[in-house]
């Protein structure tokens, strides 16, 4: 399978680039490139690249962005040519550019509606694995983009949002697809570097419902707490957190305990991979939001931990060709629990 790196640009394709550099992750919006070679172009004769031109671009057979060109860089000398191109995908309007809506409010519309209704101006879809939950009011603010509204309720939702190789927006969860071969060292690594990081780890998660009795003294009531371990932190190292007003029986709040403590274990373990191949052995591209295999005993990688790639970036130079993969346990991207009404229990009863 041919791994030639293709730029279309207004129904033109063009090959043969010397440097090559594509990014994409499910913490990275929008997927990015940065292109070069010293013209003439192979095979092309005369080609006019604009900013702001749609474009996308493919390896071999397989898309990898859609979107635009952000940035066009010539320069001469007495010896070569070169040309540069760098671009994002077409996500990145939702990033830079303010939300452009009929009102400004959305009452009682799913995550994935009202991401749709953000993004359709923009000519993207919403791709969604999950509709969310119901949003009973959201209120966007005058020049909020349209991503920090749609990140915001996505954490909400207990979903990732990223961009996808045809340049629309993914409402996910943490993937369960594995890639069809892992790495190996020895076989398909050629670096690798793992960082063990416990500086914000603790050995124990502690939650508070803190119970006021009102006209008696306080301190009349037991003081209830939930409790959640890290076994690997072996010293005391507490943290303590107060229920959020309104939880009935602290679910919210002890669920943020367990999520503090998985995603404290996964931020804290990250493996950065090199490796000499943009592909699997099934011949599929490597992708953010896939989990894979890693058997690395001599940097004391942990035998049978699962690991999920979170982000991507595919390269060619003068060096040859090399993707680079940072690795981290599945936890370490769970979203964070949320109480989406913290008012009190019976008050929150009253509006569902």
């Amino acid at each position: 399978m041919t791994d030639d790196v293709i730029l279309t640009v207004g129904g033109t394709s063009i090959s043969g680039w010397q440097t090559v550099r594509i990014t994409r992750g499910i913490e990275r919006m929008p997927s990015d490139f940065d292109i070069a070679l010293t013209e003439r172009f192979p095979d092309v004769d005369e080609v006019t690249i604009n900013v702001g031109d749609a474009c996308m671009l493919t390896i071999g057979p397989d898309v990898v962005i859609t979107g635009y060109v952000d940035r066009v860089a010539r320069a001469l000398d007495a010896h070569q040519h070169p040309l540069s191109i760098s671009g994002r995908g077409m996500c990145e309007d939702l990033v830079d550019c303010s939300a452009q809506v009929s009102s400004f409010m959305f009452q009682n519309m799913s995550t994935a509606a009202i991401a749709a209704a953000l993004v359709q101006p923009f000519g993207i879809a919403v791709v969604a694995q999950s509709q969310g939950i119901v949003h009973p009011q959201v209120c966007l603010n005058v020049g909020e983009t349209p991503f920090v509204v749609i990140d915001r309720l996505c954490k909400l939702a207990n979903l990732l949002c990223y961009e996808n190789e045809d340049g629309n927006l993914v409402l996910a969860t943490v993937s369960t697809d594995a890639a069809s071969s892992g790495f190996e060292v020895g076989r398909n690594v050629e670096r690798i570097a793992y960082v063990q990081d416990g500086s914000q780890r603790f050995s124990l998660y502690r939650v508070y419902p803190i119970s006021t009795a009102l006209f008696t003294d306080a301190g009349q009531l037991p003081q209830a707490e939930f409790e959640v371990s890290d076994p690997m932190i072996t010293r005391f190292r507490p943290k303590a957190f107060i229920a959020q007003s309104g939880d009935p029986g602290a679910a919210v709040s002890n669920a943020h305990a367990q999520w503090e403590c998985n995603r404290r274990i996964g931020r804290g373990n990250v493996v950065a991979i090199t490796t000499d191949s943009w592909r699997d052995d099934s011949g599929a591209l490597y992708a953010p939001n896939t989990r894979t295999n890693l058997d690395a005993p001599d940097v004391k990688v942990q035998p049978g931990q699962a690991w999920l790639i979170s982000e991507v970036t595919l390269r060619r130079g003068l060096d040859g060709t090399h993707a680079d993969l940072t690795l981290m346990p599945p936890q370490a991207f769970a979203p964070e629990p949320i109480l989406y009404l913290p008012v009190a229990a019976d008050v929150a009863a009253g509006l569902s």
